[in-house]
């Protein structure tokens, strides 16, 4: 059956693209020729390959041009075959499973909303399939929505094709690619995390006394309670004491959390303690 030339500059850059011929099926160009031997891949560096070693890719986009042009960046990448490509969220999953994907590109309009859940849906039911997305611009609340649920990957679609392909390579072997915004929301949210821990550890030390806060303080530097009482001067049946309302304020089960919220608050700092209180009992 013929194929009507298209030259597109969207998406990934000028590409030559082929349209199928009308009545052909657009999920696969060549079904008999592209699901062989697909029941029989292997898993290599975490993704479902084929046993060629070939990566296998499907593609999820509501719009066929987009499908088209994205199909057509690989049409000279060896070692990477595009099985199939859907515009439905829900059909996205069934290809993701019946076709083994070891890579799916996932537009972002449809893994920010609804697919997220659909995003979600794959990493749990294949979670040997790494989902990167292709976002239209930059910014957009998507982006958060994406990364949390669980993404290999985040590329622009206006991006070289080489990228892309260059991306499915480092994806299929457990790696992962993210464009420069994605990277700084990341480091964002990394650091918005830590700054938000620290606030809330500061806070509930703030809750404690000083002496609760310097056996805390000996907590978290790992001592015994005989130990605590030397380095305080107190009898273990009182370090004890202060143990117990110490946890209660802090709101801890165990000792461990205890000395983690210590650390955050940066109540260890500094801090030497005297060989002498570790000596044996």
């Amino acid at each position: 059956m013929s194929q009507t030339p298209l030259r597109t500059e969207w998406p990934f850059g000028p590409v030559k693209a082929t349209r199928p011929a009308a009545g052909q099926d657009v999920s696969t160009s060549d079904p008999a020729a592209r699901r062989t031997a697909l029941p029989h891949g292997t898993r290599r560096g975490g993704m479902v390959q084929r046993v060629d070693s070939t990566v296998v890719v499907g593609i999820a986009d509501h719009e066929v041009l987009v499908r088209d042009g994205i199909r057509a960046a690989f049409e000279r990448a060896h070692g990477i075959d595009v099985v199939a490509d859907t515009g439905d969220e829900s059909a996205t999953i069934e290809m993701t499973l019946r076709h083994r994907l070891g890579v799916l590109l996932i537009d972002s309009r449809m893994a920010g909303t609804r697919g997220a859940w659909v995003t979600r849906t794959v990493r749990r039911l294949s979670p040997s399939t790494a989902v990167v997305v292709l976002a239209s611009s930059p910014g957009g609340g998507h982006l958060d929505r994406v990364l949390r649920a669980g993404v290999a990957g985040c590329l622009l679609k206006s991006g070289d094709p080489q990228d892309l392909v260059a991306a499915v390579r480092v994806v299929a072997t457990g790696g992962a690619v993210l464009y420069p915004e994605a990277a700084r929301r990341v480091l964002d949210s990394v650091a918005r995390i830590d700054t938000e821990r620290v606030e809330r550890a500061r806070e509930l030390i703030g809750g404690l006394t000083s002496r609760e806060r310097e056996v805390l303080a000996l907590v978290a530097q790992g001592m015994a309670n005989s130990e605590i009482g030397r380095a305080l001067h107190l009898s273990e049946g009182g370090v004890k004491a202060h143990i117990s309302r110490l946890l209660t304020k802090l709101g801890c089960g165990n000792r461990v959390r205890a000395a983690l919220i210590a650390r955050d608050a940066g109540l260890t700092e500094g801090l030497v303690v005297d060989p002498a209180c570790r000596r044996p009992d």
